[in-house]
């Protein structure tokens, strides 16, 4: 096939159309000149609108064809300045009319090649793809309002489990509008608006569930042991599952291990001691790659529901998530008086927003720690008696010593 050709874009399937063996070619769209797709040997398939600029040929991608519709493509490319200088500005890239529609495209390919993890990135895709555009789609984003994001959002609410992921995809996609002066600075009008909120975020189970669970967690050790390791190392550490679950050998160090990749960016998983125990004798099973290998050996395990679908019906609680078991290690810090910082940290928060969804845990903390002092305080002051020269002297014993409210060890979470 030859390097460049000319056909109309919108008459084919772009997804069937044949990749180089080697390099790159170019099939320029002939109904928007300047706009191409870049088919090259490894799969991609990419927007690109050339330019030029002092008699060199300029590109700009414009995100990945198979996620941007070919009349967005075109918008794109006619709304973006045909000369591409690299020592000015970045030329406007959209119309001061901007649909959503277009933004959204914009806005997806910006962060799928700039932010996101790849399942991020497809999950965001697919939100905007049935609940945002259909919705706002042909709206011009200057014009969104408040009423218009929180009128659907009650609606999507009723329906949907997903509408926490829509609203912070289109809250993401009106900072971008922001940034690309489509609207004016601090006017997100999705900012401030409550995401649907889970049951048991932020909360504790009771000692009695966590003790059924970790029960029934020995009696399916015979069936399916790494599964069980697996559910008993996210108790442990409130690590995310596929944290645990894509863990290589190399990254465990010590008491803890080294994640380059993680949802939020590099981060380290910390083992206490029954972690510690269970790391080690995974060890000794073997000398693979993986800390949980698939069945094949040739990647990690993906998957964990069968093993917690019978784990947690036995236990009694068939509507428990995984991911609440995540929630309760946070809850037990930050009730036990860790700091929220350190929480977030162990959780590997990005930042402290994500874990001020616990801060009731620490106030409640708090309140309990203040009546115990003056508890202490109180009985210090009637046990005491002044003497005639104004020293005070005790004359009744000493009130037993409390209880430290946070041991020395604190990050040690005891779940038998």
């Amino acid at each position: 096939m030859r390097r460049t050709q000319r056909i109309d874009l919108a008459s084919v399937d772009i997804s069937t159309l044949p990749l180089p063996d080697a390099g790159e070619y170019l099939i320029h769209d002939t109904e928007a000149p300047g706009l191409a797709i870049r088919l090259r040997a490894s799969g991609a398939r990419s927007w690109v609108t050339l330019g030029t600029h002092e008699g060199k040929t300029l590109r700009r991608s414009l995100g990945d064809a198979l996620k941007v519709p070919v009349a967005i493509a075109r918008t794109l490319h006619s709304n973006a300045t045909p000369a591409l200088p690299t020592d000015s500005a970045v030329p406007a890239l959209y119309s001061a009319n901007a649909t959503v529609s277009e933004v959204m495209a914009g806005y997806l390919a910006f962060g799928e090649n700039r932010r996101w993890k790849a399942s991020t990135g497809r999950t965001m895709e697919m939100v905007a793809r049935l609940h945002i555009v259909p919705a706002f789609g042909e709206k011009p984003v200057s014009g969104m309002t408040r009423s218009d994001v929180v009128l659907w959002l009650t609606e999507l609410e009723q329906r949907l489990t997903s509408s926490r992921m829509a609203l912070s995809t289109l809250s993401g996609m009106m900072v971008y509008a922001e940034d690309h002066g489509l609207r004016p600075p601090g006017s997100n009008p999705c900012k401030g608006l409550r995401k649907k909120a889970q049951s048991t975020r932020g909360s504790h189970l009771s000692p009695n569930l966590i003790a059924r669970l970790w029960a029934a967690l020995d009696r399916y050790a015979g069936h399916d042991p790494d599964a069980c390791d697996a559910v008993r190392l996210l108790m442990l550490t409130g690590a995310r599952k596929m944290e645990i679950l894509g863990m290589e050998w190399d990254a465990v160090e010590g008491p803890c291990a080294v994640l380059e990749d993680a949802k939020a960016g590099p981060r380290a998983i910390w083992f206490n001691t029954p972690a510690r125990e269970i790391i080690e004798r995974r060890r000794a099973l073997g000398s693979g790659k993986w800390v949980f290998p698939s069945r094949s050996g040739n990647g990690p395990r993906r998957s964990l529901d069968r093993a917690w679908s019978h784990l947690r019906n036995e236990a009694g609680a068939p509507a428990l998530r995984l991911h609440d078991l995540r929630h309760h290690f946070a809850a037990v810090g930050v009730s036990n008086g860790i700091d929220l910082k350190f929480v977030g940290a162990l959780l590997g928060h990005h930042d402290i927003d994500s874990t001020l969804i616990y801060a009731h845990l620490a106030t409640a903390s708090l309140v309990k720690s203040a009546g115990r002092v003056s508890k202490l305080i109180d009985q210090a002051m009637r046990g005491a008696e002044i003497g005639t020269d104004g020293a005070s002297f005790r004359s009744t014993p000493p009130p037993k010593q409390a209880t430290p409210i946070v041991s020395s060890e604190a990050s040690e979470v005891c779940y038998a």
